[in-house]
Order: C-alpha cells, then structure tokens, then sequence
C-alpha cells in the first residue's frame, strides 16, 4: 500500500459518526468494477483533499490537472453519491477511493480498542459497543444471536532474499476442517477484503493494515503478503515494533527470522588461486570455465563461518554496497571497498581471457599488491609463482658470442617464456637486444613449432633485423611483410633453393608447393602491420617481438590497436626508453604483453591521481619479474666513458631581433594563460614554439627571411669546435630534428671544410646501411649528419666520438636513443655529447622540462615524473620570453672541450 498525502479535515465527533459507518460490509452496494477503479484512484494517490462531518464526507481527486469531487451522504442509514461528474461509474469510483481514505485516517487517529479475549490470551482488540451491526445498503442490520465467536488473527514472519514478509490468518480452533483461513485473499487490499465475518474481525484488518503502514510494509495484492523491503529497517522493526504487536496479534516467526534482530555482517572477501580441474571450493564464486588446466580464480565470501553459495553471492554483488538479506544467513553489506576490488578484477579478467576462455596465472602477481584481499595459492600455483620469481639453473647451450648480461638475457626470455609469460627486455640503448631476441629464437622455438615469428619494428630498423639474422642466425627463414606478400598463417615453408611466391590471385592466397620444411620469421613495419590488419584475425604466431615498443605508447593509437589484435604465444617488447613521457605509456605496453595485469587504463589513471608515490612502489612490485633492464654501466664494464655538457650559443644580432618581435606578436595574439592557449589556441600555441626553436637554430629557417650562414650563432659555434674535432682525425655525428637545418650544415662544413667526407641520414634516405657502412669504414675524419627521428634507431655509429645535438628535444629519451647510436657495444673511445642550448630562450625553458622528466623510467622499471607545460610554467611568458644572459663568445671557447 502507498503511502497518500491527502489534506485531512475533520473532528473527533466526524471520526466516531463515519467508524460506526464503515464497519459493516459497504462494499456490498459498489459493483466490482466500481471496487477496482476506486482503489487504483487510492493507491495512485490522486485523492488531495478529505473532509468529514457528522452526516457527510466529501472527496477531491486531481487528475490531469482537473478537479474533481464526489459527496457521500447518509440520510435514513442509507448511502447516497453526488459528484461533479456525471459519469456514474466514475463518481461511485472516486466515492470507493474517498471510504479507503476515511478507513486510513480511522486507522491512524483512533485509540486503541480494549482487548478482545482469545483462547490463548492473546488477541485482537474489539471494535465499540455501539457498533453491532452489518451494513447492507446503507441500513444497518441487528447481529445475529448466534454469531460465531470472534477468530484469532496469526501473522507469520518468513524471510527472502527481497526482505521481511509476513502473511495473515484467521485462526480458527472450532474447525477442526480448516483451522487457518486467509486473512487476505490475491487482488484484495486489506481495507476491502472479504473473508472478514464481523465487525470486530473488519476492526482488526483496518487496524493491521494501519500499524503495517506506519512500519513501511507494502501489501502485494496478487500474492497476499505484506513485505517490508527496506533491509536496513528490518532490525529496528523487529527490536522495537514487533513486540508491540504481538500484544494485539499472534506472531509466528519463522526460525531464520532470529537472524535479522542483528545489525549488518561485513562479508570477508578472498581468493583461492587454483589450477582448473580443482575440487571447487563451496561458497566460491568462479570466474570462467572448470574445463581447462588454465587459472581459476575462486571468490570466496564469508559472513562468520559461513560460506556463501553461488547465488547467494550473486545476490550480494547485484545489489553491490547495500544491504542483502540471505535467508538463513542474515543481514550482509559488501564494504565498497571490497565491492571495488571485485569490480575491478571481473574487468581485469575481461581483458586477460584468452578467446578459449583460459585465463593466464600471471594475474596473480596483481593480486599481491591489493592489500585489502587475502590471497590463497595452491600448492601448485605456489610453485609456479617461486618458479617465475626465482628461475633454476639454465643449463641448454648458447651462442659463444653472448657476454655474459647477453646470456643472461636469453635464459630470462628463455624462462618467461617456459612459465607462460611475458616480457620487456628494456636494456639501455646499445647493449644488444638485437643479438639476444636472434638467439632466443635460435635455442627456443615456439610452444607449437608450426607457427610462424613475427617481429614488429620502425620501418627503418627492418634491414637491421634483416642484416643481423643473416649474420648470427642464417638459418631462419626471413620475410618482410609488405604489399603483395602477406603473411600466412603457417610457419613452416618449402624449397630452400628458391622462396615461395606469396601474394593474392583471384582473392585467393597463393603460395608455391612445399618440398622442405623450415622456420619463417616475418619482418613487418607498425605501418606495414597496420595496414594489414585485417589478417590479424586468422594469423597465428609462436612470438610476437615488438621493436621500439615506445611506438605503442598511445593506446587509443590505430597502430596500438593493431597490436593489441595479434594471437602470439610468446609476447616480447624490446625497448631502452619504454616510458618517454608517462606512466601511461608503461600501460600499453604491458596492455600488449600481459593483459589485465596492470587494470583497466581508468583504474590505472586513478590509482596515479589518488597516490602516485603508492602507485610507483606497486607498480615495481608487480612488474619486476616481467622487467629486465640493465645499463651500460652495470653490464659493460668494457665499454669507454660518455661525457655530455652544454654548449651555450650566442644569438646574434638578427636572431635577437626576430625571436623578441615573434614573441611579442604571439604573446598577444595567445595571451599570457599557458593553460588556455594549450586548451583552444593549441595549433597557434605550437607554431609560435616551432618558430621560436627556429630562430634560435638558423633565422634562414624562416619562411619570411634569406639570411646568410654567419647570422647562425649556433651554426658559428659548430663550425668552430669542429677544426678541433677534426684537426685530430675523429669522425663526429651531428643530430637535428630539423632536415633543413641539416641542409644548412652541410652547406657551412663545406665551405669550411671541402675535404672532410660527409654523409647524411634523413627520412628521404631509402638504403641507410649505404651511408652507415661508409661512414663507418672511412679512414681519418668524416661527419656523419642524422635526422633525430630518422636515424635515432637501428643503426651502429661507434666509429665515430664525438655528438652533437643541435637542437634540444622535448624528450630526453629521444636524445638519449641518438647518442646511443655512437656510444654502444664495439665503442672503444670515450665518447663526448654537446647540447647546443641557446642562452636565455625557449632552448633553456626545454631544457628545464627534460630534467623534470629525467627520473620517471628508472623510477619505475628499474627516470622524475613527467609534467606537461602548463605544469611546469606558470605563464607562457615564463615559457618563451627572451631573458639577458652572459654567453661564452665564439672566440672565448672554453679550455675543456677536448681535443
């Protein structure tokens, strides 16, 4: 039954005239079409007014913004009607609402009646003396002598999972054929139910139906019941009301029902980490399938001792941090907390499933770091976890040419791949990933050896992966996926004295006939693979290797998604810089290798933004023994010094010029708010860095300016130290991310030095190995000059001791990746690194915001933070504004740079 909010108006005298009234059978001059429309009037609410007297009782109903009235009227003890409307039906239907509003105002103003005898003392209370007779027609007819005595009215309690119920009955003990008789039968409220004799009876069906009211029980019209959902309510209702009505009713309780006096039970959530095909756990709750030997993840939920059954644990994690009643068990929450691991982790298992419903056992080591689950190994998956963590002795042999870290790489790989997992081989930049990916490919094939190798590298790096198999493992058969020879979905190819055909005919895939068997490893570009994306979804491999894996950074990126998207039973990332700029770069990667490890990138993100340092010391834990990393000075003890300073360039003249006037002119145009020029102005905002980094370079670079060579300071200072460099016959290797500024270089090495060899590698360079290999052999000095995204990868340069950045780079990593192509295995000179920054410019401010970044890779796997712009300066003026400073002058060059 609703709860109304009629205006009420009326006197104690009113009250008294209409109990009188009411407490025969009045429905007896409504048809049953008339009954029903007036109570769906009552318990839609659309009663707004009630007022009684002595005689008459009117009724407003609402309805679609029109009002409406009925008047009920007693004249020679029969019932007359009047209403506003003259349709019949409707006018005795409001008449019908209008009486179920009168009997719930009796219900709620009258006093207690006195106490009704019963067999066994405890019974209902009697209605007023004065009341004796049935109404019939509005006349009100004398008792019966021989009226049947009054029945004791039994409500029992049960409990359900949707709350406290309880249903009532006439208790009868003279018949011995039907002791119990429904108090209320379905379709029946109880205001107007029928299987009431007499008066006293009806009294105490208009009294229960109040006192259930006020405790928020509602009346289910098609079952009978009264049910009190509000689980929270259940205890208090039980302590404080219960016993007030057992005074005027008989109570039977239900056993269980003694289990909701108590307030609220925490459940206990943990987890069993299992082997499948395990005796399931009662009261677990399972993650996937018991038909594999994969991972099963039991959830176990406690309330006490008990342990909760499959449905009864369903029922809790539907309604998530409310209250549940279980039957049998009691009154449970979920804390939220708990609720939000479970959440987490069911989309943690979404993402790591395998699509044959295996789910890997590496997530457990994401399990550890959540201090607010209990954790259970097996004994199995115990073993297994001290199996990844601390492997045993390798004994299979390697390759002779591996140093010792380079074995060590392989028998890690090796290992990951043995358990099931995964990994990031993240050496610094020049230790041999290369060399260790070939071997283990040579001492280690795949799970199942039919199954094809694909390896995934910037397209500048594929004749590198092609160089170095044919050197250290001629054996394996190579293919570089491209336009008209896609790759298959086997592994294993024919005919060693020629290469099959491959391509599509007829839409149909084409190969030659097979006559020898051998393994294939396919070499793909991230722009090749993505362009065959389509294929990814019947290809299989053994290994997947990503080369450079920082490319997949970005893990909304097409390129990203098309990894995402490759089956491999071995997954391996190659990468010295895996963070460049942020955590999140770390997810996608591992998004790659092992799925659901790290979380959702939502919940990733919020672990960062609620506690970074937290983050950071969870993060090493759980990626420690998927991360390999070592640097040059832990492993190669061989290998000579880097020594890297700034060398501070003068503008001159013409450059102070343009770079105070642009400035100025984008300052106005941008306004001083870094954070709103970045959120609306970002194209503006990124041009006017450009052209400020180009003046700082080369004001020729400009499209509105022809300015000579010696308008470059830093082109000066750089011709200048170079008579040092190459007076001593060393060979030197200049960096820019700017192609037109290495156009301006070579022009000016020329002029000043026309005999001094020269190479170069920029993005329009088609055969690098070319270039490279003759740099590489020439005798004397030579100066190789490197586009920084074109040739900051995949190439050897040790011949060479000297670098030269020419313009700063946003991205330490980026640099540190350039200089490694210099300072590597096979260097035997100490290698010299110079930064050309440009006093008091946007170079500096650069500068400053790689130290800021420098920190956040060794932080985690093994470089501070990464902050973005508007972070690390307040105002675009702090970014960009040119400031005095003392430069050391071309001729003044400092007596450290050696020679």
């Amino acid at each position: 039954m609703q709860k109304h909010a009629a205006k009420r108006i009326y006197s104690p005298q009113s009250l008294e005239f209409w109990f009188e009234k009411l407490e025969g059978d009045w429905f007896a001059v409504f048809t049953d079409s008339q009954l029903a429309h007036g109570r769906r009037i009552y318990r839609d609410s659309e009663i707004r007014e009630l007022e009684l007297t002595n005689k008459d009782a009117i009724i407003h109903r609402r309805v679609e913004k029109r009002d409406e009235y009925a008047v009920i009227e007693w004249e020679n003890g029969e019932l007359n009607i009047r209403a506003s409307t003259d349709d019949t039906e409707k006018a005795r239907a409001i008449a019908v609402a209008g009486i179920h509003e009168i009997e719930e105002l009796l219900c709620d103003e009258l006093p207690p009646l006195p106490a009704e005898p019963s067999a066994n003392g405890n019974g209902a209370r009697a209605p007023a003396p004065q009341s004796s007779g049935a109404t019939t027609n509005g006349k009100t007819a004398p008792a019966p002598s021989d009226a049947p005595p009054p029945r004791t009215l039994v409500l029992t309690f049960a409990t359900s999972h949707n709350g406290l119920s309880f249903e009532a009955f006439w208790k009868d003990p003279a018949n011995a054929r039907a002791p119990r008789a429904p108090a209320f039968t379905p379709d029946n409220t109880a205001s107007s139910a029928r299987p009431a004799t007499t008066r006293a009876e009806r009294a105490k069906l208009i009294g229960l139906a109040a006192l259930a009211r006020k405790s928020h029980f509602t009346y289910n019209a098609q079952t009978g019941h009264y049910l009190l959902s509000n689980i929270i309510e259940i205890p208090s209702y039980l302590k404080n009301t219960l016993p007030a009505w057992r005074r005027a009713y008989e109570i039977e309780l239900a056993p269980e029902t003694e289990k909701l006096l108590h307030t609220a039970q925490t459940l206990e959530v943990s987890v069993i980490a299992t082997r499948r095909n395990g005796k399931k756990t009662p009261g677990a709750k399972t993650t996937s399938n018991d038909n594999d030997t994969a991972l099963d993840l039991r959830w176990i939920f406690k309330s006490g001792e008990r342990l909760l059954t499959d449905d009864e644990v369903a029922l809790v994690t539907k309604r998530g941090a409310s209250p549940t009643l279980l039957p049998g068990v009691g009154i449970v929450t979920l804390p939220a907390d708990r609720l939000e691991t479970l959440e987490n982790w069911q989309r943690n298992i979404a993402e790591a499933e395998t699509p044959d419903g295996k789910l890997p056992p590496y997530l457990i080591f994401s399990l550890f770091n959540d201090a607010r689950l209990k954790l259970t190994l097996s004994p199995e998956i115990e073993t297994w976890r001290r199996a990844v963590t601390t492997p045993a002795p390798f004994t299979k042999p390697l390759p002779e040419i591996l140093r010792p870290y380079q074995r060590h790489g392989v028998e890690w790989m090796h290992h990951l791949c043995d358990t099931g997992c995964h990994g990031l081989l993240a050496d610094e930049m020049g230790l041999g990933k290369t060399l260790q990916t070939i071997s283990l490919l040579s001492v280690r094939p795949a799970n199942d050896p039919s199954l094809p190798t694909l390896i995934v590298c910037p397209a500048s790096v594929v004749p590198v992966w092609q160089e170095e198999f044919a050197k250290f493992a001629p054996h394996i058969r190579i293919k570089v996926l491209k336009n008209g020879n896609p790759f298959v979905g086997n592994a294993t190819e024919t005919n060693h004295d020629a290469e099959p055909e491959a391509g599509i005919a007829n839409g149909k895939l084409q190969t030659a006939p097979p006559t020898v068997s051998e393994r294939i490893v396919w070499i793909a570009s991230y722009a090749q693979l993505r362009k065959h994306r389509a294929r990814l979804d019947t290809a299989r491999f053994g290994y997947t290797i990503l080369d450079e894996g920082q490319f997949i950074k970005n893990p909304v990126a097409k390129t990203t998604q098309t990894c995402f998207a490759i089956r491999a039973q071995h997954r391996i990332v190659l990468s010295g810089t895996p963070l460049e700029n942020r955590q999140l770069d770390l997810w996608s990667i591992f998004r790659f290798l092992l799925p659901g490890l790290l979380g959702t990138r939502a919940v990733f993100e919020a672990a960062l933004a609620a506690d970074r340092e937290g983050a950071f010391t969870r993060l090493r834990a759980q990626l420690a023994p998927f991360i390999l990393r070592r640097t040059k000075s832990d492993v190669a003890t061989e290998l000579p010094p880097k020594v890297e300073m700034e060398l501070v360039c003068p503008l001159t003249d013409v450059q102070r010029a343009e770079y105070a006037r642009v400035c100025a002119e984008g300052l106005q145009r941008l306004g001083d708010d870094m954070d709103a020029a970045l959120r609306e102005r970002s194209f503006g905002f990124l041009a006017l860095l450009t052209r400020l980094r180009q003046i700082c370079c080369d004001p020729d670079m400009l499209p509105w300016l022809n300015t000579p060579l010696a308008d470059s300071g830093k082109i000066n200072l750089l011709v200048e130290k170079l008579a040092e460099i190459i007076s001593g016959g060393h060979k030197v290797v200049i960096f820019s991310q700017f192609v037109m500024l290495l156009e301006r270089v070579h022009e000016a090495i020329a002029l000043a030095y026309p005999d001094l060899p020269r190479y170069e590698i920029t993005g329009m360079t088609k055969d690098r190995l070319k270039p490279v290999q003759a740099f590489q052999n020439a005798k004397g000095a030579a100066a190789m000059l490197v586009s920084l995204k074109a040739g900051g990868t995949g190439i050897t340069l040790h011949a060479a001791d000297y670098v030269f950045l020419l313009d700063p780079w946003w991205n330490p990593a980026v640099e540190a990746q350039a200089v490694d192509r210099v300072h590597r295995i096979g260097q035997s000179n100490t290698v010299f690194v110079y930064r050309m920054v440009t006093a008091g410019t946007i170079e500096e401010r650069i500068q400053s915001l790689k130290d800021s970044k420098r920190g956040l890779f060794e932080r985690i796997v093994g470089g501070t933070e990464g902050n973005d712009l508007a972070a690390h300066f307040k105002t675009l003026h702090e970014l960009v504004q040119l400031t005095t400073a003392e430069v050391v002058e071309p001729e003044q060059t400092p007596d450290y740079v050696p020679i």
